[in-house]
């Protein structure tokens, strides 16, 4: 048989006549799963050696803008010069050129915004958006939780570093009010405010890293989004819940199962600490109260769950129970205990009849 365009072989096979079609299906439902078509061998192998080449093309794209994108930020992440030099030009691409507007406009809009491109706490949060965002490509190849051993490390140390960065931009004052630092750039110093319970409190740098990385400018001109799909990953750099649950967990289940409850102590000071940033002394006592049993009984219900240290984890649940009977979740810890319970207790022994063997 010539060879011929996929397309066009999928046209000749559409077009054939009643006599070269399948048996009519048995139900409807059969009617809607299976195509009206039959195809030879040769037309089956055809079809599957095109896709195969249209298969690499997508692959050999996909990796083409990856690899762009990672050759320019890694670039960016030499100083905070160049990472805004880099912003500039997502910019000004996403934002004026792709919508046909002059230079001028841009130009405009740049001088506008002049004080905040000099900001600290701005300049910062764009060199955490690089870092993340070479961690996020480079993680994409990973399907396997095992394999995150290089990727693993580099995401707890910049995990403390970006939580430091956020605890620096805050102050607390010596009634136990918490304000945002003025560092020098006009965005800073807004006066006594409350936490509210949200993370990290009003730090500018904190919104900036609470936003998914395929959202940034970077991201956007460099259109990353449909290229950034692992599901083994997250997307927020300050997410720490969520960095978590999706890669560190995963990886030191797999690998290294006797080092996952010091992995949730860690998870759980990591949250407490940025929370404690943006919080009055107050705000957090009573966030304290409330969320720490709350992430301490998720700790144990995981480790029970995956048969880690199942002994301990049973009596600290038990104690959280205990030392908490007037928590919001007491009654749902409770019942969830109680199945625990009935789920391991041994069957109970049948007893014989009186003069048996």
């Amino acid at each position: 048989m010539k060879s011929t365009s996929l397309l066009a072989l999928l046209a000749v096979m559409l077009a054939a006549p009643a006599s070269a079609q399948t048996p009519p299906p048995a139900n409807e439902a059969e009617a809607s799963a299976v195509p009206k078509i039959s195809l030879t061998p040769g037309q089956l192998d055809h079809i599957m050696r095109e896709l195969e080449k249209v298969e690499a093309q997508i692959g050999q794209g996909r990796t083409s803008v990856l690899s762009a994108a990672l050759a320019k930020f890694k670039a960016a992440l030499a100083s905070e010069t160049a990472a805004v030099a880099l912003y500039l030009d997502c910019y000004k691409l996403e934002n004026f050129e792709r919508k046909d507007l002059k230079q001028t406009d841009f130009m405009e809009w740049r001088d506008r915004n002049e004080e905040r491109l000099k900001d600290d706490n701005f300049t910062k949060a764009l060199l955490f958006q690089l870092e993340y965002l070479v961690m996020t490509i480079q993680a994409q190849s990973i399907d396997d939780p095992k394999k995150l051993g290089t990727v693993v490390p580099a995401l707890q140390a910049f995990l403390a570093k970006e939580i430091v960065a956020v605890q620096e931009t805050m102050k607390h004052t010596a009634s136990g009010a918490v304000q945002v630092k003025d560092n020098g750039g006009g965005k800073g110093g807004r006066g006594p405010r409350g936490g509210g319970g949200d993370l990290g409190g009003a730090s500018p740098l904190a919104g900036m890293l609470r936003q998914s990385v395929k959202s940034t400018e970077f991201s956007r001109a460099f259109k990353l989004d449909d290229h950034l799909k692992s599901k083994q990953w997250e997307y927020s750099p300050l997410n720490i819940a969520g960095i978590y649950s999706n890669v560190i967990f995963p990886y030191y289940l797999a690998e290294k199962p006797e080092e996952l409850a010091a992995q949730w102590d860690a998870r759980i000071n990591a949250e407490m600490n940025l929370r404690k940033s943006g919080m009055s002394e107050t705000e957090f006592n009573i966030l304290q109260a409330e969320e720490l049993p709350r992430l301490q009984w998720e700790k144990d219900s995981y480790l029970l769950t995956n048969n880690i240290n199942a002994i301990n984890a049973l009596a600290d649940m038990l104690k959280i129970i205990q030392n908490n009977p007037s928590h919001p979740d007491a009654s749902r810890w409770l019942e969830e205990f109680k199945n625990v319970i009935k789920a391991v207790r041994p069957p109970a022994p049948v007893e014989k009849p009186i003069g048996s063997q």
